[in-house]
């Protein structure tokens, strides 16, 4: 009997993923042939870094991607929201936000000239020792423009 749990020990360890002939609980035979599959030709998958950014839902349909370049964010905080898109054919830029707990964010146009457009981020945050919930929001910022953006710069400041 001791031979017998050895050998299909033995079996189902070295099978691979095949099966060995099953073990009878009579005498112990000399030997069960177990065969090995094939190597496979098959490449695993490539490993993909994991995404550096925040996970988003990309440039909404209909909606495109300001030309590299056009938006010029320098002058907001880190913690400002810096995602933009175009609407409507570029008359309406919509920031794309994460609003959280009790801060709000807005956004508003500013100064229109041929070269640039601005338009004036705002966060208002909750009063010091508030109690505010513990969630983040997905938000999108439409400004309409008097015209559309075209080949002019937009530069997003801090609002009021």
């Amino acid at each position: 009997m001791g031979a017998s749990a050895l050998l299909l020990t033995v079996a189902a360890c070295g099978s691979n993923g095949t099966t060995a002939a099953p073990v009878s609980s009579g005498p112990a035979s000399s030997s069960v042939p177990v065969s090995s599959p094939p190597p496979s030709s098959v490449a695993p998958p490539p490993v993909t870094a994991p995404p550096k950014s925040r996970p988003t839902q990309g440039v909404p349909p209909g909606d495109t991607a300001p030309a590299a370049g056009q938006v010029n964010a320098s002058a907001l905080p880190p913690e400002y929201p810096h995602d933009v898109t175009l609407a409507e054919g570029g008359s309406v830029v919509v920031i794309q936000a994460e609003e959280g707990g009790c801060d709000k964010i807005s956004a508003k146009a500013g100064e229109q000239t041929a070269a640039q457009v601005v338009v004036l981020v705002t966060v208002t945050k909750a009063p010091h020792g508030q109690m505010c919930p513990m969630h983040v929001r997905e938000i999108s910022l439409p400004v309409r423009l008097a015209a559309p953006l075209g080949g002019r710069e937009l530069v997003l400041k801090p609002g009021p």
